[in-house]
């Protein structure tokens, strides 16, 4: 096919109150349409009212996706595959009219071709997800499909579900890696549809980058609680959250630090994933004589004014995966918090080692977790970050030439 004004469809997140999703959507567009400015960009949202708000701007047509009711045959195929693992090839869960006129569909979300952190093989039915359904629909209608920006796996420990992933990752036309831990594991089990590129958010510029006039050293701090979630046992939540105030106290005595608190998915439908509603609970176990020290950003502000933020910092230290991603590409020396492989991955890529990684687990280490920010105030990496981010920018339009191939 030799034209310039393909159709792309962008599948797969829940919806851009994630600002890292925000991220993907708009990086993803100014790559498509570089390489073809006449492109028709489809992205099909869970929150198309919200999502058009949110992506002001950017061009793409926001399309709905609609759920099929249980009773309806769609929706018993999906309670079947839910309860079973066995289901009809089709009818898929949603009404898939939109695909109409697609030329090609991204699958988009950064993790979602991981596990959930307490999954386990089942003895009895076959493992199911809904994301691998409608890719083999994809491709049954004869579309290339590209896992697009992704950190996946691992799945071992788990064969049957290792078996099913791997089995539909071996069919997509391309996976474009975002980190090596995830190029190395999926060449390591054989496939070679795999190249490695830069997240697609790297690419989103700031209409507005503020620096840092204050004399104090201010540190960002993004805290989630789909972390926590990843990390710790329900019933330590409160724990926790204690701790990590008791470590934010520390850093303020330790640094005469100001600390920002910066959340990067504001979610009032659902707390579970509301940096906000956690950051606050945070905020509130800080002792009350050093609480001016920390401001808490209350306003559900977006991708590119959170990165105006960010770029107040001299410090930040991200548990989200895109929080640390926004302030990278802002030239801010950036920590990562992890949760899973995918933070040791991104560090690598970034920094070409893991030293800026600290387990979520040991956070509330305070001796590691000073000596780093000690380490990145001596030695100024700054410049090196300034350097290396002209380089991931352009990385991050390394697949266009392989997907030129698959139209």
């Amino acid at each position: 096919m030799t034209k310039d004004n393909y159709t792309i469809g962008l599948y797969g997140i829940a919806g851009v109150y994630n600002y890292g999703c925000e991220a993907i959507i708009r990086g993803t567009e100014m790559i498509i349409h570089k390489k073809w400015p006449d492109a028709h960009i489809k992205y099909a949202s869970s929150r198309p009212d919200d999502d058009k708000k949110r992506l002001d701007g950017c061009n793409v047509e926001i399309v709905p996706r609609k759920l099929f009711p249980r009773s309806s045959i769609p929706g018993i195929n999906r309670m079947l595959a839910t309860v079973t693992g066995l289901h009809l090839k089709t009818p898929y869960r949603e009404d898939l009219d939109w695909l109409k006129g697609c030329d090609m569909i991204f699958s988009i979300g950064g993790d979602l071709y991981t596990l959930h952190p307490h999954h386990k093989d089942h003895k009895i039915k076959r493992y199911y997800n809904p994301l691998i359904h409608f890719g083999d629909i994809v491709k049954s209608k004869g579309m290339p499909l590209v896992i697009w920006g992704a950190s996946v796996g691992p799945f071992e420990g788990w064969p049957k579900t290792k078996k099913y992933f791997i089995k539909h990752l071996q069919e997509v036309d391309l996976i474009t890696s975002r980190e090596h831990i995830t190029t190395n594991y999926l060449k390591g089990n054989g496939l070679n549809n795999v190249i490695e590129c830069a997240d697609p958010a790297y690419l989103v510029p700031s209409p507005k980058i503020k620096e840092n006039s204050n004399e104090k050293i201010t540190i960002g701090i993004n805290l989630s609680p789909l972390s926590s979630f990843f990390s710790f046992q329900p019933e330590q939540k409160n724990e926790i959250i204690e701790k990590q105030a008791k470590i934010i106290e520390l850093l303020i005595k330790k640094f005469n630090a100001n600390i920002i608190l910066i959340p990067h998915v504001v979610c009032t439908f659902n707390e579970n994933d509301d940096d906000l509603h956690y950051l606050k609970h945070v905020k509130s176990k800080i002792s009350e004589n050093l609480r001016n020290n920390v401001d808490l950003i209350t306003d559900d502000i977006g991708f590119i004014k959170t990165k105006e933020v960010l770029s107040e910092c001299d410090v930040v230290i991200a548990a989200r995966m895109h929080c640390a991603i926004n302030s990278l590409a802002s030239g801010i020396p950036t920590i990562f918090l992890a949760y899973s492989q995918k933070a040791f991955g991104m560090a690598e890529y970034v920094y070409g080692n893991t030293n800026m990684v600290i387990p979520l687990n040991e956070f509330m280490n305070s001796e590691k977790t000073i000596n780093l920010i000690e380490y990145i105030i001596e030695k100024d990496i700054n410049k090196f970050i300034n350097k290396r981010m002209v380089n991931i920018k352009n990385e991050a339009y390394i697949p266009l030439n392989y997907i030129e191939n698959l139209f």
